[in-house]
């Protein structure tokens, strides 16, 4: 059983690993609480045996983490073929397997840098406070 895409947080994770109801935890960065909660739930997973293979929603921050932890933790990254052809249209280096493998941005933060030529316009918003 695997689920998990919208923990969060380590406490969400902890309650359904100490009733042995999952072998895969899929936590989303996004939802979790971020890279640094999602360490600390591959810690937690990584105490009860339990593998993390992070949703593949927010796919950059996954990558950073997986490939940050034991492989026994975390084996994979998920890759949603369909969502992800156009998800990242905007970035000029988009996160594409190659056999299979993706391979991680040696660039600053996460990697992302958006393709101007592709953006119709930029402008900053604003809120008014009434």
């Amino acid at each position: 059983m695997a689920t998990g895409d919208q923990f969060y947080g380590r406490w969400d994770v902890h309650k359904f690993l100490s009733a042995d109801a999952i072998m895969v935890v899929q936590a989303d960065p996004e939802w979790c609480g971020g890279v640094s909660e999602l360490v600390k739930i591959c810690t937690l997973a990584s105490v009860h045996g339990v593998n993390v293979i992070p949703h593949g929603h927010s796919l950059h921050a996954a990558m950073h983490v997986v490939a940050s932890r034991p492989i026994e933790t975390c084996p994979l990254v998920e890759y949603l073929i369909q969502k992800m052809r156009s998800y990242y249209q905007f970035e000029k280096h988009q996160p594409r397997p190659v056999n299979g493998i993706l391979e991680l941005p040696n660039r600053p933060g996460f990697g992302i840098e958006l393709d101007e030529s592709k953006i119709k316009e930029i402008r900053p918003i604003s809120w008014k406070q009434t």
